[in-house]
């Protein structure tokens, strides 16, 4: 069975700063039509940030989506000025971390939520870390702290609720496949 959906029409029904909605008809593979409520939003990266220690950098921040406090990743959007992803994230890790890395591997490029969104996050591990001297000013609207985790830490974090986010979820997933088929560099 051909499950392929057809678009028959595209109507913007808001432009906003960081999103677009779309509501598209649709074609089914039953010969039907369907509406889909599509959000555009832009791409981002995305960093599995490994310290000395052996510890994940997680951000602390507000999410007012969820009206909570979140850990997560270190990860920001791709914007114009970024030649590539890693270039963003090189960005990020510097704003949101205080830090640049010698060592960067790309591990995974996936969509957050392909239900109805096509964010896409490119997804780096990066060791060898050092301070930066001048590190870059968080955004105007950004407030954040940074704090280090063990793989056993973060795996109770996530056990106990307190890591949600599916990034972040996917990160330690990675970190922690690294860590037993020894892809890690800096081990």
């Amino acid at each position: 069975m051909n499950l392929r959906e057809t678009e028959i029409s595209n109507k913007p029904v808001f432009e906003g700063r960081l999103i677009d909605l779309n509501v598209e008809t649709i074609s089914l593979p039953n010969g039907k039509t369907a509406t889909r409520e599509i959000v555009k939003h832009p791409d981002a990266s995305a960093a599995i940030a490994i310290n000395d220690e052996k510890k994940m950098l997680l951000v602390k921040q507000w999410r007012e989506p969820i009206k909570q406090l979140t850990l997560e990743i270190p990860a920001g959007l791709i914007d114009e000025t970024d030649a590539s992803p890693l270039d963003a994230m090189k960005r990020e890790l510097n704003e949101e971390g205080g830090y640049k890395a010698e060592y960067w591997e790309k591990v995974s490029e996936f969509y957050t939520s392909v239900g109805f969104c096509d964010e896409k996050i490119h997804l780096f591990y990066c060791d060898t870390l050092s301070k930066i001297e001048h590190k870059r000013p968080l955004d105007e609207d950004e407030f954040l702290t940074q704090e280090w985790y063990s793989l056993p830490e973060l795996k109770q974090l996530i056990a106990s609720g307190k890591i949600m986010d599916a990034k972040t979820v996917m990160a330690i997933t990675f970190w922690e496949n690294m860590i037993l088929t020894g892809n890690q560099s800096n081990d």
